[in-house]
């Protein structure tokens, strides 16, 4: 049985009141969507920040694995690799 990978997730200041204050929570998962899922069921305030009632990511946020927009790869589904970074980013208000 293996393991889901596990990646830091880099809160940007706008959020971290709904991450407990923290700037970068790590969080595991095989998806984006799973590490998401993951980061919201610790701290559930900020799960409607990031994902709409549809289960998309919300138009204000931008969400990087590494360099590239997850938008531009998968979206959700796209996979996570072991020690990725997952960044979130505000595009527009929140």
């Amino acid at each position: 049985m293996f393991d889901s990978p596990v990646v830091s997730v880099h809160i940007p200041q706008v959020l971290r009141g709904y991450a407990g204050g923290h700037d970068e929570i790590t969080a595991s998962g095989d998806t984006v969507g799973e590490v998401i899922d993951a980061l919201g069921h610790e701290y559930p305030a900020i799960r409607s920040y990031l994902i709409s009632a549809a289960g998309e990511l919300q138009p204000a946020v931008a969400v990087f694995l590494g360099p590239r927009s997850v938008r531009e790869l998968q979206g959700l589904a796209t996979p996570i690799e072991l020690e990725e970074v997952l960044s979130i980013v505000p595009i527009g208000v929140l």
